[in-house]
């Protein structure tokens, strides 16, 4: 007899047409690439309330079935946009293409500055990562490559990174890869969790990501975990097993928090220890009376939390905890290849340090800080998205 081994399951999604009904197995589906993790079929028991004369009680009955479990996985190019959007409850924008720009750069100031037209018109946002393209005569240092907008007018783009200095030129371009912001459009999935070496499956329904954690530690990946929140599940073998019978598979590997850029508030950070940002639809379903089932699962209020654990390498935070600075928080994921590199963006506008604890006196090594995040939603519009984080990434 075959026992099945805690490795050998492939685990597959299809997005719902319908919430809760099984779509079409053939075609369309995708393979998850878990760490870790799981969902799980629950029924609320239904005790008895008789009164035995023998003392013993009468068994109970099932109640209302739930789905509820979790993902884990290592961030990478493309492998979790579709459940990245289901958290965002948004939906990608189409990449941002310019052309015909005329365009010069300061190396000081870090700034492209047009002569005609407005960033802001043609849809550039503060947070955004872009590429130009088109520069000559000593500016081709500028082309190619990923660029951080950090600063925005109509005319005048500033940049985290470094900028050649070129005098105006024409028939510039400028690329921004796909953005995602927050929403109100729920989005649910079959997933499949398929035991291979039990020839068996069990198919989950009306599934909806109910939160999304980023997490990044020393020489680690950069993880993300899904939480789901579902409906019902069904069990399938032999013939019917798999399910879903073509997944694709995405083949990005792996992005590393030690390669990542950070930048909080108007610098570039190097001495985080830890950081973990957090999003919370607070989703649930609602038991009735006359089916086992919930008629949805719903998302409701979306939270978003953070923190982040750094050296204390100056008094500069503490001063803007005591002064409530509005500050952001950009985070770039690259892949390990040349220019321009493949990346995932997250980028919060709108927080302030919530809290903030030092770590104890007389402790090895150097002195930490743990800072709490009090984030909301960016209602500057303008040069700003009108999100409480943006997603994004030059994954197709």
């Amino acid at each position: 007899m075959a026992y099945q081994s805690g490795r050998n399951i492939l685990v597959a999604y299809k997005p719902e047409t319908n919430f809760g009904v099984l779509p079409d197995g053939a075609s369309g589906s995708k393979v998850f690439r878990p760490n870790s993790g799981g969902i799980n079929l629950t029924k609320e028991p239904i005790r008895s309330n008789e009164v035995r004369r023998d003392g013993q009680i009468t068994r109970g009955r099932h109640g209302s079935r739930s789905v509820a479990g979790q993902y884990v996985a290592d961030l990478s190019l493309g492998s979790y946009d579709d459940f990245i959007e289901a958290a965002f409850r948004g939906t990608f924008d189409a990449p941002l293409a310019l052309a015909g720009l005329s365009v010069a750069a300061d190396s000081a100031g870090k700034t492209f500055t047009r002569s005609t037209g407005s960033w802001i018109t043609d849809g550039v946002r503060i947070g955004d990562v872009g590429r130009f393209g088109g520069f000559t005569a000593g500016g081709v240092d500028n082309n190619g490559r990923n660029v951080r907008v950090v600063g925005l007018t109509a005319t005048v783009m500033t940049v985290a990174d470094a900028v050649t200095t070129v005098a105006q030129q024409t028939n510039i371009t400028f690329a921004r890869p796909k953005k995602l912001i927050m929403g109100t459009t729920p989005r649910s999935f079959a997933i499949e969790e398929r035991e291979i070496d039990i020839d068996g499956s069990e198919v989950f329904l009306g599934n909806r990501v109910g939160s999304m954690q980023l997490q990044m530690s020393p020489n680690g990946m950069a993880q993300l975990t899904f939480g789901i929140v579902g409906r019902d599940m069904q069990a399938m073998t032999g013939a019917q097993s798999p399910y879903f019978t073509a997944p694709v598979a995405t083949t990005s590997i792996g992005m590393t928090a030690v390669e990542a850029l950070i930048r909080l508030g108007s610098e570039d950070i190097l001495e985080v220890t830890s950081l973990n940002l957090n999003i919370n639809l607070n989703a649930a379903g609602v038991p009735v009376v006359g089916s086992v089932v919930t008629p949805d699962v719903f998302t409701n209020q979306a939270t978003v939390e953070g923190s982040i654990t750094a050296l204390k390498k100056d008094i500069s935070r503490v001063q803007q905890f005591l002064n409530e600075d509005q500050l952001s928080l950009h985070l770039l994921f690259t892949e390990n290849e040349g220019e321009p590199k493949d990346f995932c963006s997250f980028f919060v506008g709108n927080l302030t340090l919530a809290s903030m604890a030092k770590s104890e006196l007389g402790a090895d090594g150097g002195r930490t800080q743990q800072i709490n995040l009090l984030i909301g939603k960016d209602e500057r519009g303008g040069a700003y998205s009108d999100s409480t984080v943006v997603y994004q990434t030059s994954a197709a």
